[in-house]
């Protein structure tokens, strides 16, 4: 899935793409934040020292908890997706995550 509201600022495909293969186009704070939920979502454990300190040279304590907050919410469904649980919402295909004013999720169409 991907979350509408990034798709509608401006995240496509591409710029995901580029992001997994390195970041080519990302600035060094972008590069620093995609570095940060790669490690916690694959590898929490070796987050390094020298990260650490790339972040803080981009990012206030405060931002970086947010990050990390923010990390662990949208990876919640890791195990469902690992045990082959999940359910998918349309099999095969990305599909967008929008959710209402209330901010319940919104099952497409």
């Amino acid at each position: 899935m991907r979350l509408a509201v990034a798709k509608h600022e401006g995240l496509d495909e591409a710029t995901i793409a580029d992001a997994d293969a390195g970041g080519e186009t990302l600035d060094a704070a972008q590069r620093a934040a995609v570095a940060l939920a790669q490690d916690m979502m694959s590898r929490p454990a070796d987050i390094s020292s020298a990260l650490g300190e790339d972040l803080h040279q981009h990012f206030s304590d405060n931002q970086l908890l947010e990050l990390t907050l923010d990390v662990m919410k949208w990876n919640y469904q890791k195990v469902s997706v690992a045990l082959g649980i999940d359910d998918e919402v349309r099999p095969g295909e990305l599909t967008d995550l929008v959710f209402d004013e209330e901010g319940h999720w919104v099952r497409p169409d």
